[in-house]
């Protein structure tokens, strides 16, 4: 699935008001626990609908690794990225 910068940031905002009900902004800095609030259903629920949305696989490290909704959405991109790579013959 190829998608921009910017369809990125649009489908976490989707999933984030649809699948687990955020109303506010959910800028880059925002940090998932801490600032929104996330409980461990929701982060679970988070990373089940951007794998579907995205078509991509979040490892343990890569969860890991995201604090912000700027990670999150620089871990799609790299995701998303490295998947049109290998899909290429």
């Amino acid at each position: 699935m190829k998608a921009t910068r910017a369809e990125i940031e649009a489908g976490v905002r989707e999933i984030a008001i649809v699948h687990l009900g955020l109303t506010g902004a959910v800028g880059a800095e925002a940090r998932l626990i801490e600032d929104l609030g996330l409980d461990s259903l929701q982060i679970v629920t988070l990373a089940f609908e951007i794998e579907n949305r995205f078509e991509i696989i979040l490892e343990p490290e890569d969860e890991r690794a995201i604090v912000t909704v700027g990670d999150l959405v620089d871990t799609i991109e790299r995701l998303v990225s490295a998947s049109e790579k290998s899909a290429k013959p």
